[in-house]
């Protein structure tokens, strides 16, 4: 076991990493989580429901790699089983960083097993592990798996889920973090031909205040207005509407058909599944499980307790449609199963009825 003093540097370290993989966009809200290897039993790792700006070094957990059982108020990060899969398998983990950022989320719905990139005139391989329901023993199997198979490289892609890097430093394990959204960016520009960036413009949202809806800008159209209404009247649960018009969304958008879930936090947050409305359709397109509602060719509105909640689908669903969008121009995409989105979706809705508490 480290000294006390290494071990309160390494609760500061990992507290500072994820500030700089928020303030950076590589991990949003807490979706993701970050650990330090303690000894060959034991890790530190990120606690499941804190937001990352109200960590404090006490607060992370020490895991029993043995049974994980954990030391600490606080509960571990789901995905400890992952982190305890590369530590016990690769003896250059001292350092790990899960995130859900773009663009290797991306890669990881093409159905792909590995994805092949160049630094410095030298090939590398990222593996990409296949995919498994978020904190289980399979998942875990599935990553340590592609650990041992690809021991030159120190990132892994999780098929509809995100990345793991790691390092023998905090800062390694960035860098490796960074150097694969580099990779997978590059991909996705070019093999894909997706250059549409992430984004959450707004266009026009309300809120209920006292049972009476208040829209955000005084200019709302008569037909926007009408589809808060709707909304409104038929989900009792919504308290905030924010309308997401970014690049992606809106030119799903412009697609009546069916979007099936890509990513695991898609199928969470948003739904099992959405339907693209034509412009005489709209009134079906809400739906009491599902939170987001598309307009024809005007974006899509997504529904929240809150303005923070109603964001977090937001950043979810634009995320879903770059998927989306990059799967059906490579000509393939990895769908999730209706069996596993429903499982994740109702699990989701039984254990987090605040989304700002969410920790995958």
């Amino acid at each position: 076991m480290k000294t006390k003093e290494e071990i309160q540097k390494l609760r500061q370290d990992i507290i500072d990493v994820c500030l700089s993989l928020l303030d950076n966009g590589l991990i949003v809200r807490t979706w993701g989580n970050v650990s330090a290897k303690l000894d060959d039993e034991h890790f530190l790792i990120t606690p499941s429901g804190i937001k990352y700006e109200d960590l404090e070094p006490l607060m992370l957990p020490v895991v029993d790699m043995n049974d994980l059982s954990y030391e600490g108020e606080f509960k571990p990060s789901s995905e400890m089983l992952v982190h305890k899969a590369i530590y016990s398998s690769r003896r250059d983990a001292e350092f790990i960083v899960h995130t859900h950022q773009t663009y290797a989320s991306l890669v990881g719905t093409l159905g792909k097993t590995k994805l092949k990139a160049e630094k410095n005139n030298v090939r590398i391989a990222f593996p990409i592990a296949d995919y498994a329901l978020p904190g289980t023993t399979k998942l875990a199997e599935n990553v340590k798996k592609s650990a041992n198979l690809f021991p030159e490289t120190k990132s892994i892609i999780m098929s509809n889920h995100g990345s793991v890097s790691f390092g023998r430093s905090a800062q390694e394990a960035v860098n490796e973090a960074y150097r694969l959204e580099k990779a997978s960016k590059a991909y996705i520009n070019t093999i894909c031909r997706t250059q549409i960036k992430p984004a959450t413009d707004e266009g026009y949202s309300s809120y209920l205040e006292n049972g009476k809806i208040v829209y955000e800008k005084a200019d709302t159209p008569n037909r926007v207005k009408q589809i808060h209404e709707l909304i409104y009247a038929k989900r009792s649960d919504v308290k905030y509407i924010y309308h997401i018009r970014s690049e992606a969304v809106l030119l799903i958008s412009r697609r009546a058909n069916h979007m099936k879930p890509l990513l695991d936090d898609f199928a969470q947050i948003v739904g099992t599944g959405i339907r693209i409305p034509t412009s005489e359709g709209q009134r079906k397109s809400v739906k009491k499980t599902v939170n987001a509602v598309f307009s024809y060719n005007d974006g899509a509105y997504c529904l929240g307790d809150s303005r923070d909640e109603a964001m977090a689908c937001a950043i979810v669903l634009d995320k879903g449609c770059l998927a989306h969008i990059a799967a059906t121009r490579f000509g393939k995409g990895n769908f999730l199963s209706y069996f596993d989105c429903y499982k994740m979706n109702s699990n989701y809705r039984k254990n987090y009825s605040n989304l700002s508490h969410l920790v995958k």
